[in-house]
């Protein structure tokens, strides 16, 4: 009876465990014919015939901005599927398009490509080459000399100090009815405005807004009076100023003022 039992028992688990291995086989197969399912799709859905971009869309206000540079860059995405598309290499390729400041790329369902650019807006040229946009940030734009900018120069890395300084001083000189065509600041952060009248202004490393203040006062009073003779004025003196007189000029340079403080 003993052996009996054993050899029924045997028999029993041999059995349920040719019922739980094909219950695996069962499952592995349903899983490779689903797997085969969902790769057969995706080769249907992503062959160049099934879904084709039919409609790129480029949206944006363009001044300086060459559209057909626009639609080089995008024409190696052109013979791609609607879903084969890769979009974050668009935005990386457009970005990389000269005067291209943002865009945002994406997809419409079905055939449609959808960009929206912005370019940059320019505020000045930058001394060595390049433009500087609104936010102060340098970028490899190229303009026509006909196109008239202001002109900022100073050390690497300076755009954003150099144009958020251009803006005051502008601001400021247009109750003169001035205009700056140049400004400058040397390593030593001193500064130097150029106008558009052709004088130069001197404005030192200290007290910068308060030495325009200073020359705003003796502008109409004295200097306008002998524009066309004055080379440049020198602020950078504690209670007086600087004058430099034009080649040529019959009055010789002398300053106005006590002990030079840069």
């Amino acid at each position: 009876m003993a052996r009996r039992s054993n050899k029924n028992r045997l028999q029993q688990e041999l059995r349920e465990r040719r019922r739980k291995l094909a219950r695996v086989v069962m499952l592995f197969v349903i899983l490779l014919s689903g797997a085969a399912v969902a790769t057969a799709a995706y080769i249907k859905l992503t062959d160049e015939g099934t879904l084709p971009l039919r409609v790129v869309r480029i949206d944006g206000d363009f001044q300086y901005l060459d559209k057909e540079a626009l639609k080089t860059v995008l024409a190696t995405q052109l013979n791609k599927n609607f879903l084969a598309i890769d979009i974050d290499a668009i935005h990386e390729d457009v970005r990389a398009v000269q005067w291209v400041d943002q865009v945002t790329v994406r997809r419409k369902w079905p055939d449609t490509l959808m960009l929206t650019v912005q370019e940059h807006k320019p505020l000045a040229r930058w001394s060595n080459g390049g433009l500087v946009n609104r936010r102060g940030e340098w970028f490899a734009g190229s303009l026509n000399d006909a196109v008239s900018l202001p002109e900022l120069d100073g050390p690497q890395g300076t755009a954003s100090t150099l144009s958020s300084e251009y803006l005051y001083l502008s601001q400021e000189l247009q109750a003169l009815g001035l205009q700056a065509a140049h400004i400058s600041m040397s390593g030593r952060r001193s500064w130097k405005l150029g106008l558009e009248n052709g004088l130069t202004l001197q404005l030192g490393r200290k007290k910068v807004h308060a030495r325009l203040q200073r020359f705003m006062k003796i502008y109409q009073q004295i200097i306008e009076k002998q524009l066309e003779k004055i080379e440049s004025v020198d602020m950078r003196y504690t209670n007086g100023f600087a004058v430099r007189w034009k080649p040529g000029n019959e009055m010789q340079n002398k300053n106005k003022g006590d002990s030079q403080d840069v």
